[in-house]
């Protein structure tokens, strides 16, 4: 590793750690189960129309889908890694 080499692959490993926690955010099920709790919560108590929890039921329920998705995905590449290059199921 060269003299100039090296500030970029610490700036590269920064931007690495940033996208982790982000996605790690994005794709948090518990996170978006809790609110989807908390959206019951509050239609029950007449704190929001029956309109707007549907509207952002289906948000919520979409992002779990998306997380589901995203899970599987993961899932199949760490299996194509394993297998190694050039080698398919």
């Amino acid at each position: 590793m060269g003299l100039f080499t090296a500030p970029l692959l610490g700036l590269m490993r920064v931007f690495e750690e940033v996208a982790d926690q982000a996605e790690k955010e994005l794709y948090n099920e518990e996170k978006v189960k809790t609110e989807l709790t908390e959206l019951h919560a509050s239609l029950e108590a007449g704190e929001i129309s029956e309109e707007e929890f549907t509207s952002r039921e289906e948000a919520l329920v979409q992002r779990l889908v998306e997380i589901d998705e995203r899970k599987e995905q993961k899932k199949r590449h760490v299996q194509r890694k394993k297998r190694g290059p050039g080698r398919r199921a």
